[in-house]
């Protein structure tokens, strides 16, 4: 595979038997706001970042320290070694042309530090929801998934038209990125959320309670509502108020 991508890391960490969560850019960005919440709440640390013709460029400010003189780039990689967890945020939509090379590159990588698994997040379209009063989450598993019996317990719903190739409509590249998994032997797990664009933070939540029923990521004995942090990014979500002297 030829080298395009440029891994730089900040502190090259031992990951044996870490779990693996990649946001899709999807419909809403529930994946992406889901991984801003978790970072944010754990405070996880970055150790990474990929630069990429796969990603339109982004950089910016530290989302989730005003104090930090640390810049975020597109793609950055985040760690919470209490919880054995890996976080891959991304911040822009990736490139059509490049995007399976980076994702394979991504999934090689991550194999050959001895991950356990990938749990991809994203979203589907609210209209394809066929069920109406079912649940608006949807899982696939990939055979050999060490969270299977914790799916099973949530009672999350499978994803109805699982034919090895799983069709997420609105769900960005999840789809691709579970083939990849597959065809390199990492156990994979897609998990998302029926919805529509707008106002996706509470969705974000929806999610990651459930995911939390899926991996122990918060302490069980506490109220998960108080183990939450928003980033302080999301204040600007939606632009900055409009200027009074308009008016």
């Amino acid at each position: 595979m030829e080298k395009t991508n440029i891994w730089k890391f900040i502190n090259d960490c031992n990951v044996v038997g870490y779990t693996l969560i990649i946001p899709s850019v999807a419909v809403g960005n529930v994946g992406q706001l889901s991984c801003d919440l978790l970072i944010s709440s754990l405070n996880m640390v970055k150790i990474a970042s990929i630069y990429s013709p796969a990603q339109i460029p982004v950089i910016g400010y530290d989302p989730y320290d005003l104090k930090s003189n640390s810049l975020s780039t597109s793609c950055d990689i985040y760690i919470s070694d209490i919880r054995k967890l890996l976080v891959l945020q991304l911040r822009a939509p990736l490139v059509h042309k490049y995007a399976s090379g980076f994702l394979k590159d991504v999934v090689s990588t991550f194999r050959e530090k001895q991950i356990t698994d990938v749990i991809i997040l994203t979203s589907s379209f609210a209209h394809e929801k066929k069920h109406i009063l079912s649940s608006p989450f949807r899982f696939v598993a990939s055979e050999g998934n060490p969270h299977t019996q914790n799916v099973r317990k949530a009672n999350l719903v499978k994803h109805e038209e699982n034919t090895g190739e799983p069709k997420v409509f609105g769900g960005g590249f999840a789809s691709l990125l579970y083939k990849i998994c597959l065809e390199y032997k990492l156990p994979c797990l897609i998990l998302y959320k029926y919805c529509s664009e707008g106002d996706n933070i509470p969705d974000a939540y929806d999610m990651v309670q459930n995911l939390s029923n899926v991996v122990p990521i918060f302490a069980e004995n506490q109220d998960l509502l108080t183990q939450l942090k928003q980033p302080v990014s999301w204040t600007l979500l939606f632009g900055r108020p409009p200027p009074q002297d308009i008016y």
